[in-house]
């Protein structure tokens, strides 16, 4: 291991690995060389390793303004799933073959959540190789769909839906670990606010729940940066993340409930009072369900849940995308600005809570 101070001035750490201490300094060296002639005038080439180019990118990511999570997010997407096939590739070698087969091998041993994140990460490193001319096209950009196989109809079916939601629910109230888990709470109230997990447990009773006009501001969420913690990040996933919504009032009676029992300024906070680990949350929700006929379920699944239902009622687009912070490109740089309170129609199409199904 080694400290390299990269063409920003930055002084960043550069590890390699062999098989024996010989090997593992060669490899080193040569790590450093590569990362020398990448870093010189910011020039890429032909013959230059990914792994330099790499280095380039996430330095460049690190002064950009996107999201602490995407920035770690990326890295460890990489690090994970980028870095052992790809690293020690010169950038003529990185080839579309290459390029599909190691993304079609993430899918299918980790998923395609994670290939679709490996892609885009590989997608903006082959980019920044494009914008240097030392490739000519972006490969990553010819390779076949990343998503899981679809059923006939070409759509994922629905884990939760109009005749089953009640059922969800009731397998969570019934449940003593959920119950000691405090996972009762959240599950009733993502089935009406639909938001991100992250934005549920970023609440707190001071700046975002206002009893007197019923309304929520959904203003951050909940991430773990590294060598810190748990914080809020003060922004969502997207501008019109940055909402002020007006939920069905069941929803509100959840939170004056657990308002009057509050020792924590977070609304659904940890066993301890802090703030809540959305990992975690996750984890404890898959325990619940696991070897039930809701086993899978995800957070997420309420989101879709309360986007069909606001569809069934015969909301707009733009008012569903209101009420769940959805980001629409045509829109983005004035809605969330100028709006006042959002999801008026949402609130009252969501007013009948999910029952048991006969």
């Amino acid at each position: 291991m080694a400290r390299y101070k990269d063409y920003d001035g930055i002084a960043r750490p550069v590890e390699r690995v062999g098989e024996t201490k010989s090997k593992a300094v060669n490899n080193l060296l040569e790590a450093l060389r590569d990362r020398a002639q990448a870093s010189r005038d910011g020039e890429i080439l032909p013959d230059t390793k990914v792994v330099a180019v790499a280095e380039i990118y996430f330095a460049e990511l690190d002064r950009s303004d996107k999201a602490t999570r995407t920035k770690q997010d990326y890295r460890g997407a990489w690090k994970r799933y980028l870095q052992g096939p790809l690293a020690n590739l010169r950038v003529r070698e990185v080839r579309v073959s290459i390029v599909n087969r190691v993304l079609t091998s993430v899918r299918d041993k980790n998923g395609s959540s994670a290939a679709k994140q490996a892609r885009a990460v590989l997608t903006a490193i082959c980019a920044l190789m494009v914008r240097h001319d030392a490739l000519d096209d972006n490969p990553v950009r010819e390779i076949e769909s990343l998503g899981k196989k679809k059923n006939k109809s070409g759509k994922k079916p629905r884990l939760i839906t109009g005749k089953n939601a009640g059922s969800a629910l009731q397998l969570f109230r019934d449940s003593e670990d959920a119950a000691r888990w405090d996972l009762v709470d959240v599950q009733e109230a993502l089935s009406g606010l639909g938001c991100r997990i992250g934005e549920l447990l970023a609440l707190d009773w001071e700046t975002s729940v206002d009893f007197d006009d019923g309304t929520i501001w959904i203003h951050g969420t909940v991430i773990r940066v590294t060598g810190v913690g748990l914080i809020v990040q003060d922004y969502t996933k997207s501008p019109a993340g940055m909402r002020r919504i007006r939920p069905p009032a069941w929803v509100m009676d959840i939170l004056k409930r657990r308002y009057a029992d509050a020792t924590s300024p977070w609304c659904f906070p940890s066993s301890t009072g802090t703030l809540r680990d959305p990992d975690n949350t996750r984890k404890y929700i898959r325990r619940v369900v696991e070897g039930t006929p809701f086993q899978g379920l995800h957070p997420h699944d309420w989101r879709h849940y309360v986007i069909w239902r606001l569809d069934a009622a015969g909301l707009s687009a733009r008012e569903i995308a209101d009420y769940v912070g959805h980001d629409d490109p045509s829109t983005t740089q004035d809605v969330y600005m100028e709006r006042g309170v959002v999801g008026e129609e949402a609130g009252a199409a969501l007013t009948a809570r999910p029952v048991v199904s006969a």
